[in-house]
């Protein structure tokens, strides 16, 4: 499949997406003066352990404000073969200027078809494994049809062309039941309208990741992007966490709500790049761990971050960040050397 520019490529699959359904359920208003051009696009956030993730969309169905669902099979299913390279700003459109309705919409689906030769995973040490959506492991992949619901609202302007990119926050979305042979892939996703968004990017010091209470375990860490700043609420970051695994995540704590590798360019340099990331008043933080890969969405994981950093979007710019700051010793090393410096007598009190 050949690729769109880089910073319109994610919202413009979702517009190719939506259109390509709607033409083929012979949608309204399509080609009218009144109608609103929209593609629809998907990227990603990284995940351990993985080194494929292929999967196949089938159809896109969409939920006006006011009015029925409007649904849009593609013509063929089109087949993002590995997810995993569209990072930062890399997007593929899965459907591409389909006149759609103009106005609010509550939420879309995207339908995929579950199952080798379809949707699969490919982990670093193992075999192709099959990819469902939850309910197609148990004998429907190529029957009943499944989707991912994404429930964030958005609005198709009338009269002119609306570029959505989807985002698959793998992290989250992306688990292995206990004893089986399958992934399954929840709905942990992100719509971004692309005229909205901007880029957060920035280094890491080598310093940081040389540093003793660093060492990352899982290539070169990775940096967490919060909503607000963290820092003037007087919170700290958290780890990836879904009790509910329906993608929603945990509301309780300072969940992140994207994720970017840092790796390493022709330069040395650590680099990291978070894209489609929206404009906002509020503002982000972002925060570098060492240690994504002990970072599992069906627990609440104590992962150790560095210093974070509190930063400004602005539509169609690059926001740029440095870590500097090793990582703090660990909590427990912390209490191990208080205990030391106290008298013996005291170290271990009857």
């Amino acid at each position: 499949m050949s690729k769109t520019p880089n910073f319109t490529m994610k919202a413009l699959a979702l517009v190719i997406g939506s259109t390509a359904l709607l033409s083929a359920c012979g949608g309204s208003s399509g080609g009218s003066s009144g109608s609103g051009s929209t593609s629809f696009s998907v990227t990603d956030a990284p995940v351990d352990d993985v080194e494929i993730v292929k999967v196949t969309f089938s159809r896109i169905d969409l939920k006006p404000a006011d009015g029925d669902v409007l649904s849009y099979e593609f013509d063929e299913p089109v087949t993002i073969d590995n997810l995993l390279a569209l990072t930062g700003n890399d997007a593929e459109p899965i459907l591409e200027g389909v006149d759609v309705p103009p106005g609010d919409y509550q939420w879309l689906r995207v339908y995929v078809d579950g199952g080798i030769p379809n949707s699969s995973v490919t982990p670093e040490l193992g075999n192709e494994t099959d990819l469902f959506i939850p309910g197609q492991q148990n004998g429907n992949a190529n029957g009943q049809p499944r989707f991912l619901q994404l429930n964030t609202g958005f609005t198709v302007a009338a009269g002119s062309r609306s570029d959505f990119t989807i985002d698959f926050v793998l992290r989250k979305g992306l688990t292995k039941p206990a004893n089986a042979d399958h992934y399954l892939l929840r709905p942990a996703m992100r719509l971004l309208n692309n005229i909205e968004v901007g880029t957060i990017s920035g280094s890491v010091a080598e310093s940081v990741l040389n540093d003793p209470n660093c060492s990352p375990i899982d290539g070169n860490g990775s940096v967490y992007l919060y909503d607000g700043d963290l820092n003037a609420a007087e919170q700290t970051p958290d780890d990836y966490y879904d009790p509910e695994g329906n993608g929603t995540g945990d509301e309780s704590a300072n969940r992140p709500i994207a994720s970017a590798e840092v790796l390493q360019n022709d330069s040395g340099e650590y680099r990291f790049t978070i894209g489609f990331v929206a404009e906002t008043e509020e503002g982000y933080s972002v925060a570098y761990t060492c240690e994504p890969g002990n970072d599992a969405p069906e627990s609440d994981d104590d992962i150790a971050f560095t210093e974070v950093i509190a930063v400004d979007v602005i539509a169609g710019e690059t926001s740029e960040v440095s870590f500097t700051e090793a990582p703090a010793a660990p909590i427990e090393e912390e209490l191990q050397e208080t205990v030391e410096q106290l008298p013996e007598s005291e170290q271990n009190p009857a």
